[in-house]
C-alpha cells in the first residue's frame, strides 16, 4: 500500500467511526443545565437550512470529481488500447 492510500483508510475509518464515539460519550455525560439550555433544539432547527445546503454543495462537489475521475480513467484506458 502506498502513503496515500494509507492516509485516505485511516481518514476513512475516523469519519465512520465519529459518530459512534460521540454517541458513546452523550450517554456517559452527566446533566448540565448551563449546556442544556445554550443547546436547545429550536438552535438546531435554525441551524437546518445551511446544514441542507452545506451538504447539497458538498455531494455536488463529490459527484462532480467522481465524474471526473471516470471519465479520466475511460479516456486513460482508451489511449491505451489504441497505442
Amino acid at each position: 500500500m502506498n502513503h496515500k492510500r494509507i492516509m485516505r483508510s485511516i481518514l476513512m475509518a475516523v469519519v465512520a467511526l465519529s459518530p459512534l464515539c460521540a454517541l458513546a460519550a452523550s450517554y456517559s455525560s452527566h446533566s448540565n443545565p448551563v449546556g442544556e439550555k445554550a443547546y436547545v433544539t429550536h438552535s438546531l432547527m435554525i441551524l437546518l437550512p445551511l446544514g441542507i445546503i452545506v451538504g447539497g454543495l458538498l455531494l455536488t462537489w463529490l459527484l462532480a470529481r467522481i465524474q471526473r475521475r471516470t471519465r479520466k480513467e475511460a479516456a486513460d484506458s482508451a489511449e491505451s488500447h489504441h497505442g
